[in-house]
């Protein structure tokens, strides 16, 4: 009964994961479990494979070996959008929106899921279609207020930080009611103070019993904030566990951290 139990926590894992490009492994061999309602940091220095890892849990990149599953289910060939029908959400690094587009009809794109398809109902506007659409408008004003930008919902992107658009996108992901959010250096070009403020979002949405799986740089923040960290090294797995084991563990500190460990 306790294994069951702890089987049916992990919503999503990743098993030998590889990809190779040309003579070179960009990831090689690399396992990970990812419970429900976890934040699960992925580490490492630059060139360590985490961007790729990445794009093989959204789809963008397929594996040259391995296979992951979500809810039981496995895929070896994923597609982004087949990721985002099982449960997958994602934001990238380099913000991705549309500029000549309010901050509320950009968080709206991300519901494209849930939106009417049928051309008579959008021709027409028929009572499902508004009613499909009020429904959205109003998911998309709650994540904006859960995000804390609800009073700029009708300005443009061009007119916002980089902070605030980096929350836009975040909101945007959440409109397709993810069990699962891949955040790709969420902080990145931000300072301690605003940083402080993209960890608290991050806690917020996990406490709306959403799994985040979070590549960051910012050392600090993802060890202040993920309840297990895997770090990898030249495509290699070299650690995973709890922050306080990452901290103590000799490879990590050699590949990354710098220094020598502490008691």
């Amino acid at each position: 009964m306790e294994r069951m139990s702890l089987m049916n926590k992990v919503i999503m894992s990743a098993s030998n994961i590889s990809v190779r490009f040309g003579g070179l492994w960009a990831v090689k061999d690399v396992n990970m479990e990812v419970e429900t309602n976890q934040v699960h940091g992925v580490m490492g220095p630059n060139g360590a494979g985490k961007s790729t890892f990445l794009n093989v849990l959204s789809g963008l990149q397929q594996p040259s070996n391995g296979y992951l599953k979500i809810s039981n289910q496995k895929i070896v060939k994923g597609k982004p959008w087949k990721m985002t029908e099982l449960g997958l959400s994602r934001s990238f690094q380099t913000v991705r929106l549309l500029p000549e587009m309010s901050v509320l009809e950009n968080v709206l794109v991300g519901g494209h899921l849930y939106a009417s398809k049928n051309p008579l109902n959008i021709l027409l506007r028929t009572k499902k279609y508004r009613n499909t659409e009020k429904v959205l408008t109003e998911k998309a004003c709650d994540l904006l207020r859960m995000m804390g930008i609800e009073a700029k919902a009708d300005q443009k992107i061009t007119g916002l930080s980089l902070q605030e658009r980096r929350r836009v996108e975040i909101a945007r992901s959440l409109m397709t009611e993810p069990r699962i959010l891949l955040l790709d250096e969420p902080c990145a070009g931000l300072n301690p103070h605003e940083t402080d403020k993209i960890a608290q979002m991050i806690l917020t949405i996990k406490s709306r019993g959403i799994s985040v799986i979070l590549v960051e740089h910012n050392v600090r923040m993802i060890l202040s904030i993920s309840d297990k960290i895997l770090v990898l090294d030249h495509g290699r797995k070299i650690a995973e566990g709890s922050p306080t084991d990452i901290t103590k563990d000799e490879g990590v500190i050699k590949a990354y951290l710098g220094g020598a460990a502490h008691a």
